[in-house]
């Protein structure tokens, strides 16, 4: 072959990422025939080469345009027509070496470089076709998911390299109606159909219901099944009234989880709430009672001394009043048998110690009292003298029991973060009440500045649209067995353990926690779990997918040690955020980030190190994280046409592919540029169609104005969206634990 018959030009102008090129003239109908053929020159999208050495340098085609020039001779006293030139500007995107394209450019042409067409080989080795193989090496995949086809070269199917599309994050981004969710779809499908895949671990966090159909079918009976038995979907909704509804309990949020939920100002309430959360997560049910009088009587004694430095009388009446419930509470059987295991690791301390103590501190309050009737009695100021007093007879105590017992492991080290299961009853009238006590001055005081806080709390609490948070109103959820393992196994779609003891459906019946009752029932794996999010209320979204994200992140973090038996990276999830805009928002300078952005932008830091790939997709990409956005390095975008989020865009993907993104506003639907390490080349594509489809088709307003009017059931409809559902008793009165209902405060 002689280098002639592809040369289509010469080059002009070159700068750092683009060349200008002069066509020849013979190409009056900008066609060029060889013996493959007659091929077409200078259409956009499609690539030309321009040799340098032996290496050939690979541009893209985005721009091409005719000039007209008139040339004036030396005299001036004549002047010739004018002559056209047709112009061609292209993108350099990598270069062809020994057969082989790889993107990036390490070297550029000079002015009047030839240009070339073209021909199958280059073809070929741009579109990777030789990595087209039935058996894929699992180390080293290279691009072998296909996707969709050229839409310039038909015979050229577009693949990408599924450990750079995963492992390195991508963004599918499109304005409504593009084709995201197919996009979505099919890539999950296409990977599922490959021969050489076993298994997968897709979590689609799916915000307005629509993926269940791309991979489920509904039976004639309505029930819903795997829509191909190579896929095998886990499908989680939020609506309440199915019976695989989506549960999240509770004890799996972390401080900052509940800060953010609660809203806990920083001053006095978020160091009261964490002080809550801590004493709950170390009153779980195994817990040694005898911890907890010790704790009760600590917090006492503080208390006593914190009305010590009040200057009211009614101080001394309130230190009268604490040491006769304490002394009356020690002397209880049950609180008797708990001193008792008290003085074993504190063998100073005694019940009657205890209860001499605070008789002492009783007679010293009480010191100076006048008695006016029978029914009335006043108290003397708590002096300097009295104060002096009550301190020596209490520090001897206190000091005791704050040091740590002789057997210094029995004593909890249960934190604000840890996992661990707790009462919300107990929370709710005993933790929240002792750490308003603790950490003020005044208990008075601690209650005014937490009001805000408390109100918030208990609203949620009662609240029937957080039920699958917080469990049902009227009763607690139970303490059960590996409770956290069973929800990271239902999540990931792993199978259940045949080795592990799950607690009875006589502690936790049937349907109170989903996803213990499907690894109970002998869960099998899933490729794809799907939690729809769909019915979620708003004011909780971003915690929610926040605490999904943080607790994946964290279970392969803690996978990766190597007591684990698993090495790092070694079980990939990825998890895609559809509409990610909506909890992963670009927040203003004023206002505080949102707790799903922080987690998510962390996962997009330090996700890849420990197997964790996020597919971000979006409408809206100016309102999206830019952290997040810019750690992706793939991207598939279909039409985008509002000016802001083209301008963001560009700031995002590397400046190369500026002149690529000019198209965007015009793209059809289903097509869409690829960018970024996993393809070959740029390239724009037309998308594979997604079989079964998502359920995200525009809405057919004309055929439904013409057909018979559909009757839907508002009253049924309403009565779920009310919470009037059956089979819920009212809320009673008084609360599981039978602390009393009143104010926000017990006493």
């Amino acid at each position: 072959m002689m280098t002639s018959d592809h040369e289509i030009g010469r080059v002009v102008a070159v700068d750092t990422a683009q060349v200008t090129v002069e066509l020849n003239h013979d190409l009056k109908a900008l066609t060029r025939s060889t013996y493959e053929g007659t091929l077409e020159v200078g259409r956009i999208n499609s690539y030309i080469i321009i040799p340098v050495g032996t290496r050939r340098i690979v541009a893209m085609v985005t721009r091409v345009l005719l000039t007209e020039e008139s040339e004036l001779k030396a005299d001036k006293t004549m002047v010739i027509l004018p002559s056209s030139r047709r112009l061609m500007k292209a993108t350099m995107i990598g270069t062809i070496d020994e057969g082989r394209f790889r993107q990036g450019i390490n070297l550029f042409p000079v002015l009047d470089s030839p240009v070339l067409i073209t021909t199958r080989k280059d073809l070929d080795a741009i579109f990777g076709k030789s990595s087209l193989q039935d058996d894929v090496p699992s180390d080293e995949p290279g691009f072998c998911i296909p996707i969709g086809r050229s839409a310039i070269f038909q015979d050229y199917d577009i693949k990408i390299n599924p450990d750079a599309f995963f492992g390195k994050h991508a963004a599918i981004i499109g304005s409504t109606g593009s084709g995201k969710s197919c996009t979505i779809a099919t890539i999950i499908q296409s990977i599922i159909k490959q021969a050489s895949v076993k298994q997968t671990r897709f979590i689609i966090l799916d915000t307005n219901g629509e993926y269940r159909t791309s991979f489920q079918k509904q039976n004639e009976d309505k029930a819903w099944a795997d829509a191909d038995a190579a896929f095998k979907a886990l499908y989680i909704p939020t609506d309440s009234t199915e019976k695989e509804k989506l549960v999240i309990p509770y004890w799996f949020m972390d401080s900052e989880d509940f800060v953010r939920l609660f809203r806990a100002s920083p001053g006095v309430q978020r160091p009261v709430l964490l002080n809550a959360l801590s004493s709950a997560r170390d009153s779980e049910e195994g817990t040694e009672n005898w911890l907890h009088v010790r704790q009760d009587i600590i917090m006492e004694c503080r208390r006593i001394l914190r009305l010590c430095y009040g200057t009211e009388t009614k101080n001394a009446q309130s230190i009268r009043q604490l040491c006769d419930g304490l002394i009356i509470h020690i002397e209880e059987p049950a609180i008797v048998d708990h001193l008792r295991l008290l003085s074993q690791h504190y063998p100073d301390i005694t019940a009657d110690s205890i209860k001499t103590c605070f008789e002492q501190i009783r007679d010293i309050a009480r010191g100076g009292i006048r008695t006016k009737g029978q029914q009335y009695e006043a108290y003397a100021v708590i002096d300097v003298n009295k104060r002096w007093r009550i301190e020596n007879a209490i520090n001897p105590l206190l000091g005791k029991l704050l040091q740590p017992p002789e057997n210094s492991t029995v004593l909890s080290t249960a934190s604000a973060d840890c996992p661990r299961f707790f009462s919300k009853s107990a929370f709710r009238y005993r933790n929240l009440e002792h750490a308003m006590t603790r950490d003020e001055v005044s208990s008075l005081q601690a209650r005014d500045n937490c009001s805000t806080m408390i109100m918030r709390i208990y609203r949620l609490l009662e609240d029937s649209r957080f039920e699958f948070l917080f469990g049902p109103i009227c009763s607690e959820w139970p303490s059960v067995m590996h409770s956290l393992a069973t929800f990271m196994r239902d999540i990931l779609g792993a199978e259940c353990s045949s080795k592990t003891e799950l607690t009875g459906t006589e502690v936790c019946p049937e349907g109170l926690l989903p996803f213990y009752d499907r690894q109970r029932r002998g869960s099998t794996r899933s490729n794809v779990v799907i939690i729809d999010l769909s019915l979620l209320a708003s004011e909780v979204l971003e915690n929610v997918t926040a605490l999904i994200g943080r607790l994946i992140h964290e279970f392969l973090q803690r996978l990766s040690d190597p007591v684990s038996g698993v090495g790092r990276g070694e079980y990939p999830v990825v998890l895609v955020l559809d509409e990610a805009q909506n909890y992963i928002r670009e927040g203003r300078k004023t206002e505080e980030d949102s707790i799903s952005k922080l987690v998510f932008e962390r996962i997009a830091r330090e996700g890849r190190k420990y197997g964790l790939g996020l597919v971000v997709a979006s409408q809206r990409p100016s309102e999206l994280s830019k952290t997040v956005l810019s750690q992706c390095n793939s991207f598939i975008v279909h039409r985008l046409q509002n000016p802001e989020d083209l301008r963001y865009f560009r700031e995002i993907v590397p400046g190369i592919y500026g002149q690529l993104l000019d198209q965007l506003p015009a793209l059809a639907p289903r097509s869409a540029l690829v960018l970024g390490e996993c393809v070959q080349a740029p390239a724009l594509v037309e998308m594979r169609e997604a079989s079964p489809v998502p359920k995200s088709k525009n809405p057919k307003f004309y055929r439904s104005w013409t057909q018979e009017e559909k009757h839907p059931d508002f009253e049924s409809i309403c009565e779920r969206w009310e919470g009037k559902q059956p089979g819920c008793p009212a809320p009673a009165n008084q609360p599981h634990g039978g602390a009393p209902e009143h104010g926000g405060e017990t006493e």
